[in-house]
């Protein structure tokens, strides 16, 4: 039965409303998360409790059936509203976001930067053209999880890296930076995803606890030997650079026996065809493009 209705059982059943309003607070959170934002909200009008419970769910998530139901206009105005009025911390607040809402955005980050905020999807129709630029306020923020599309990296020069986090999903992320921000510390990171990302050439990530590594057309110079040999607890890793790989290709071969030789732990290997025939030139022991 549809949650609607089943909202409206709830207006008549008093019983079992204050049953349901018993339960601890963050259960009944737990319960809005599989529910749509519309009936999350219409449970808010049951009584002053269950309002109380609707502005302090520490999960926003704006998929893409929210945004299908109404205009863009609309979409935000809602957003903005239910960021402002929120009551406690916002620990994860998920996305869909268009180059026309890109100055309003920047505002819901402000707000939940200084929220409580540890897991962060964004994600910037392609279809928009415009990349989003991560303002300044994010990169101060303790992420646990971070995912980008079609955005820009660029962190201010204070900027080391997100201690705290563990996964980052990074897909056509341009990434703009200088000599103060190309090398970021990320001790707790476990799974780092790249897709079709640029600007990766003076990047460096160090992240000794890395057990899951993926790069898929990003380039050639985006996977550098120097701190992916560092992550010995690598255990799954997939490369795919999508490009022609002839020239310099015995430098490139280098670079990834390298880091093959460096990685002990590894047990799951996913390469292109490109990859393997550059090994297999290498004379690397069971390479092979067939």
């Amino acid at each position: 039965m549809a949650m609607t209705d089943s909202c409206k059982r709830l207006a008549v059943g008093g019983d079992k409303l204050d049953r349901l309003t018993d339960l601890p607070i963050n259960v009944i959170h737990q319960i809005q998360d599989h529910m749509s934002i519309e009936d999350a909200a219409k449970m808010s009008v049951l009584s002053r409790e269950w309002r109380y419970v609707w502005v302090s769910n520490p999960k926003l998530a704006f998929g893409a059936q929210f945004y299908k139901k109404r205009k863009l206009s609309t979409t935000t105005d809602v957003i903005s509203t239910i960021v402002s009025q929120h009551h406690g911390v916002i620990k994860k607040f998920h996305s869909i976001i268009h180059s026309s809402q890109h100055s309003v955005v920047d505002e819901w980050m402000l707000l939940l930067s200084g929220n409580g905020l540890t897991d962060l999807t964004l994600h910037n129709l392609t279809n928009s053209k415009a990349p989003y630029r991560l303002p300044s306020c994010v990169y101060g923020v303790e992420l646990e999880r971070l995912v980008l599309w079609n955005c820009i990296f660029r962190p201010p020069c204070s900027f080391r890296g997100f201690h705290k986090l563990k996964r980052l999903n990074l897909k056509q992320v341009s990434f703009e930076l200088d000599i103060s921000t190309a090398s970021l510390w990320m001790p707790n990171l476990e799974r780092l995803n790249f897709m079709q990302c640029s600007g990766l050439r003076h990047l460096n990530i160090y992240a000794p606890e890395l057990l899951l590594l993926t790069f898929y057309g990003c380039g050639t110079d985006a996977l550098k030997p120097g701190p992916f040999m560092d992550c010995v607890k690598l255990e799954s890793a997939g490369v795919s650079f999508q490009e022609e790989v002839s020239q310099n290709r015995q430098d490139k071969a280098v670079k990834l026996t390298n880091l093959l030789s460096s990685w002990p732990n590894i047990s799951f290997l996913l390469l292109d065809r490109l990859l393997l025939l550059v090994l297999k030139w290498m004379g690397f022991p069971r390479a092979s493009a067939d």
